[in-house]
């Protein structure tokens, strides 16, 4: 049991409790035992004492015959008072002496004298009410004897001797005994120490995370009820753990699986969880100074930890946008805060907003470019109508030239309008692009009066190649198709200048035919080719009338319905390639009337 503080306070408490019993003990019995002994002498010399008072004279002076009687009373000699085991002292009426001890002491003889009137008045006394005996070493008895009286005394000190005797086997006995005392209550401390101590180590494994070690609950009594109010702790405490572990491991996946990314700070500042995705966001954040922060190696934008510290500085929460070279992340910090309302930490959620944000500047250009372009025609077709209603026009020449601008601006408008609905057909879903077995060759003539007039017109040359005219059937809806060719080189025509080329090319494999329109155009910087399919998007950012930026964003939505890729390849001053592929028709697979690509 070494080192058990319980052990050795118990064993401490139980032999210091034992000495200070024995201390008391003989003290105690040392304090009582002279008057013990004292009454117990007064009684035999009591005893005594009545037996001669009651003696008839002649028997009594029978036995003390043995004596002399000198002038001051009959002395008797040392064996009597032996044989008593007292002094005796017997006087009459008168208060003469008749018989005394012959060895008593002469102090106590004066002293026994000084009795007799007491006996007389009082009957029998004793010591305590002899007042010249009081606080002496001698008990002293007097009975009377008709006038007179008889008188007895002994010295106390062959009391004491027995009383210091006893006194020093109870010594003698306590410390025999102690010891095996000792031992025994060594052995008992032991056995109910012995599975507290095992129960404290079986709680420090449970502090461990260890609950698969039990405790001893096989005792009686509350050491037993403690055991296994442990043991069941420790299965609860298991199960509770478990389920919080469970509910942690689920935590942890659901935060890394986030796109989101997620930081969480202590109450100092430190950073103590993120999540993946949060490496993700700020790699291309560029390099700063770390300074003496090291969460710098982490985000290297002072802002943001800036901002982190003025929410655990209980400033309240925080938003706001970062920018960073390829994207817009939103930032959104919060306090976290104990049951006293004291912060104690943060936790960052950051999020990209790249895509929405650039869907709503998509929003706001498309509102505002659909404005632009019909307010351009609605706006000649008033210029031209408030003259024309106002009869200020009177040359019937100028008048049919007013009235050629607006059917051409009505033209426009009404264009415009079909193409904005055709788009949103297409979004929808609800325009059909059911495939058909299509034979390029036959729709290339049309192609090529349509394009070869306005190729004439613009001073370009439009050239179709011989591979489109040999390229195998196409499993495709025809119109599309057409409107996909026609999308393309009108685009073509209307970027190239004069002098330039626009050609139609075709390329195939066993399972797919990829057409190409291509031109020696002004090209399209890399900053813009993202963003050549979006609604009207245009690389003249003065929309200075070449189109209405919706073709491209058609031809796109078409192919992505008919689950097919539209590329480009352009470099600013040599031109752009446009290049989409359709399927090849095969007899034995595409004999149902709609692909599983295809949009109903």
């Amino acid at each position: 049991m070494r080192h058990s503080v319980i052990f050795a306070r118990v064993f401490s408490t139980v032999i210091l409790t034992i000495l200070v019993t024995a201390v008391f003990t003989t003290v105690i019995y040392t304090f009582i035992s002279g008057q013990v002994f004292t009454s117990v002498q007064e009684q035999l010399l009591f005893t005594k004492a009545r037996r001669l008072a009651e003696m008839p004279e002649t028997e009594r002076q029978a036995m003390l015959s043995h004596g002399r009687e000198p002038a001051g009373g009959r002395e008797l000699d040392n064996s009597f008072s032996d044989l008593l085991g007292a002094y005796l002292m017997i006087v009459d009426g008168s208060g003469r002496i008749t018989s005394v001890s012959e060895s008593i002491p002469e102090s106590l003889r004066a002293r026994m004298l000084e009795a007799v009137p007491v006996v007389r008045e009082n009957g029998e006394v004793r010591t305590s009410n002899i007042r010249s005996l009081r606080g002496t070493s001698t008990v002293c008895v007097g009975v009377p004897d008709g006038d007179g009286a008889v008188l007895l005394a002994v010295p106390l000190y062959q009391a004491l001797v027995a009383q210091s005797s006893l006194r020093w086997a109870l010594i003698v006995s306590l410390v025999i005994s102690l010891p095996l005392v000792a031992a025994l209550i060594y052995q008992l401390i032991r056995r109910i120490v012995a599975p507290i101590r095992q129960m404290r180590d079986v709680a420090l494994n449970m502090a461990g995370g260890n609950f698969g070690e039990q405790a001893d609950d096989s005792q009686q009594g509350e050491i037993g009820q403690l055991g296994h109010s442990l043991n069941y702790l420790s299965q609860q405490m298991n199960r509770l753990i478990s389920n919080l572990v469970i509910e942690r491991n689920r935590l942890e996946m659901t935060i890394d699986s986030l796109r989101e990314g997620i930081i969480s700070l202590n109450g100092e500042g430190a950073v103590t969880h993120i999540n993946p995705s949060i490496r993700r966001l700020f790699e291309t954040a560029r390099p700063a100074g770390t300074g003496d922060d090291p969460r710098m190696e982490l985000i290297p934008m002072p802002e943001v930890w800036q901002a982190f510290d003025s929410v655990l500085a209980d400033n309240g929460d925080e938003q706001q946008l970062l920018t960073l070279p390829d994207r817009t992340l939103m930032m959104h910090l919060a306090a976290l805060r104990d049951e006293s309302g004291r912060v104690v930490g943060a936790v960052g959620l950051f999020a990209d907003v790249t895509e929405s944000e650039r869907l709503e500047r998509t929003r706001r250009d498309y509102v505002a470019n659909v404005s632009h372009e019909m307010r351009t025609p609605l706006t000649a077709m008033r210029a031209l109508i408030e003259p024309l209603s106002d009869g200020i026009v009177t040359n019937e020449q100028t008048r049919r030239r007013y009235y050629s601008i607006l059917l051409r601006e009505t033209m426009r408008l009404s264009r415009l309008i079909d193409d904005l609905m055709e788009l949103s057909r297409l979004q929808s879903g609800t325009l059909s692009i059911r495939p058909e077995m299509v034979s390029v060759e036959n729709m290339l003539p049309e192609l090529e009066e349509k394009y070869g007039a306005v190729a004439v017109e613009k001073g370009v040359s439009f050239t179709v190649s011989d591979a489109v005219r040999r390229c195998p059937t196409a499993f495709v809806n025809a119109d599309r198709l057409e409107q996909l060719l026609v999308i393309l080189i009108d685009n073509a025509m209307k970027y190239t200048p004069e002098g330039g080329q626009v050609t139609l090319d075709a390329r195939w494999n066993a399972q797919k035919i990829t057409f190409s329109v291509s031109d020696t155009g002004i090209g399209i910087d890399p900053a813009d080719q993202p963003y050549v399919f979006d609604r009207f998007y245009k690389v003249d950012k003065a929309h200075s009338g070449l189109g209405s930026g919706l073709g491209l964003s058609i031809a796109k939505e078409m192919i992505v319905q008919m689950g097919e890729e539209i590329r480009l390849r352009s470099e600013p001053g040599k031109g752009s390639e446009f290049a989409f592929t359709v399927p090849v028709f095969h007899a034995q697979t595409d004999s149902l009337p709609v692909p599983p690509h295809a949009a109903q």
